[in-house]
């Protein structure tokens, strides 16, 4: 059955791809084109991108550790006072770094240093970078205390708009205050039923005889308002996994909690999956699939797309150099192979017509590029493009 849903789930992507290319090479001029092209891209995004986890709570509820938790190691290290973070978007990259997103503008940061407490209290949120596998899975905001005084607008509730689920911190010491219970509240009743309430600190000799009681009171208040509560003793679910998130201590794992909060966790991206392949199969039947079988005929969506790419192509080359200019016809001819590779329409005979022409004025203007005296081949690229044009809206098979 796992096998059959992995396939499915390959063929439905299989699909969008397919209709994004199609529809590359549509009409987008026509305002329905568009607006299938965009739902496309949204739902391929919807379906591969990660499942987006706001982890909330009041100041010393555990919040960052249950972050470093899940991640395997502390990421963001920083001399700035808690009080001065903004929401921290960690986010799955090859290529790790730092931006910093204001209400204006956003830049890429070389450290945290580089940001003053001030700057950092002002900004939105940090987004920061890293490989970790973890993060392909799951995107987490680490969102400041709640009821900050100094700020606004609580960040959690700028964000939650983004959120799949949250992850919602109590500390043991005081579990489930008025004030907490409040916040909940402004949130999404669609984001409760499948969010989490962690109750951190419960490895604190205050907390520990009566942890049986706090528990039957959390069911009591809140159970109704969350899928499910996990206390979870942080250190000791730290300890129980190395660098990179592999469990070298299951049974301090289990016993810690963090092992039952992992669970739930891919329960719901299991769930969110199952919902967004439905939603995705539905988008694509009714509002794609419909634009690309009535689109314009396979010749006419070539020359729209040909047409549109050269403009730009000589818009973006004006005013510079005989060599950028024949290496954006280069550029704008790889195009046209690319869009040719994923055609759906043409025949097989038409593609290999249209596709050796490309390459070989691809050719003739490569080869010029490794010759001497580039300005004086530039007018006989330049008539090279100009004669595909011609047979582009003359020759016979394109008639």
């Amino acid at each position: 059955m796992a096998d059959q849903t992995i396939g499915a789930y390959a063929e439905l992507e299989s699909a969008v791809d397919d209709a994004i290319n199609k529809l590359t090479g549509a009409d987008h001029s026509v305002a329905e084109v568009i607006e299938a092209y965009n739902t496309a891209q949204n739902l391929k995004a919807r379906l591969t991108g990660p499942v987006k986890v706001v982890v909330g709570g009041e100041f010393s509820s555990g919040k960052s550790t249950f972050i470093n938790m899940l991640l395997g190691r502390h990421v963001v290290q920083t001399q700035a006072s808690a009080s001065s973070m903004p929401t921290v978007n960690f986010q799955y990259s090859a290529k790790p770094g730092f931006r910093a997103v204001g209400a204006k503008n956003s830049r890429d940061i070389p450290d945290l240093g580089a940001l003053s407490d001030d700057e950092l209290h002002k900004l939105e949120r940090l987004e920061v970078m890293t490989d970790l596998p973890f993060l392909k899975k799951f995107e987490l905001f680490d969102t400041p205390g709640t009821s900050d005084p100094t700020r606004d607008v609580d960040q959690l509730l700028t964000v939650v708009d983004q959120a799949d689920f949250i992850i919602w911190c109590t500390n043991a010491t005081q579990a489930w205050r008025e004030s907490e219970r409040i916040m909940w509240d402004a949130m999404p009743d669609e984001l409760k039923k499948r969010s989490l309430l962690l109750v951190t600190h419960v490895d604190l000799p205050s907390v520990k005889p009566s942890i049986d009681r706090l528990m039957k009171r959390l069911t009591k208040d809140a159970s109704s308002l969350f899928r499910e509560i996990i206390p979870v003793e942080l250190l000791l679910a730290s300890g129980a996994r190395d660098g990179d998130g592999k469990v070298t201590d299951p049974a301090a794992w289990d016993a810690s909690g963090g092992g039952k909060c992992i669970a739930e966790m891919d329960a719901v991206f299991t769930e969110i999956r199952a919902e967004s392949f439905k939603y995705a199969e539905h988008e694509l039947a009714t509002k794609v699939m419909p634009y690309i079988e009535a689109k314009l005929s396979s010749t006419k969506s070539f020359m729209i797309y040909w047409a549109r790419q050269l403009d730009e192509t000589k818009s973006q080359t004006k005013g510079a150099d005989s060599a950028a200019v024949s290496l954006g016809y280069i550029k704008l001819l790889e195009s046209m192979l690319k869009f040719l590779a994923g055609n759906f329409e043409l025949s097989a005979e038409d593609i290999t017509k249209l596709t050796n022409r490309l390459k070989e004025v691809r050719d003739l203007i490569e080869a010029s590029l490794l010759q001497e005296g580039a300005d004086a081949h530039l007018e006989k690229n330049q008539g090279a493009i100009a004669q595909l044009d011609w047979e582009f809206h003359h020759i016979s098979m394109l008639a």
